[in-house]
């Protein structure tokens, strides 16, 4: 196996040759979710998140847009959710991870980079990646 390789370019942070879901795994903490979406820009990201209302429920995230039409997400909040729903993701998978209060913590992309399989973060704030990912520095 090719040697865990780490990107530091604060907002942004890759891990190669990562386990994925065992990092993934690391951020379910603190009573925080991750939520699988269809969305691979992080424009369209920020686009989704500013005009949609997000509400947690007891297994999913409601998500009511300005037409108020309604869509309902299962969140992961655990490894046995997170290793069930991986499976039925491709390669550039795209998540977020929302704390309990529904605050967006990163924006998660699987990626290929020269040949090399990994993660790009984006962290929300300043210095979350250095909270959360304690296990991967360099």
């Amino acid at each position: 196996m090719k040697p865990l390789q780490i990107i530091k370019m604060p907002p942004y942070f890759k891990i190669l040759n990562c386990n994925i879901t065992e990092v993934l795994d690391g951020l379910l903490i603190e009573d925080n979710s991750i939520l699988f979406l269809d969305i691979y820009h992080e424009e369209d990201l920020d686009t989704y998140l500013s005009k949609n209302k997000v509400l947690k429920l007891d297994n999913v995230i409601q998500i009511i847009d300005n037409s108020n039409k309604m869509s309902f997400i299962p969140y992961i909040k655990s490894k046995k959710d997170l290793l069930d729903q991986y499976r039925y993701q491709d390669w550039d998978f795209s998540c977020i991870v929302f704390d309990k209060n529904l605050k967006c913590l990163f924006y998660i992309r699987g990626i290929e980079d020269a040949r090399e399989n990994g993660i790009r973060i984006k962290e929300m704030e300043p210095n979350l990646y250095n909270k959360y990912f304690f296990n991967y520095q360099e």
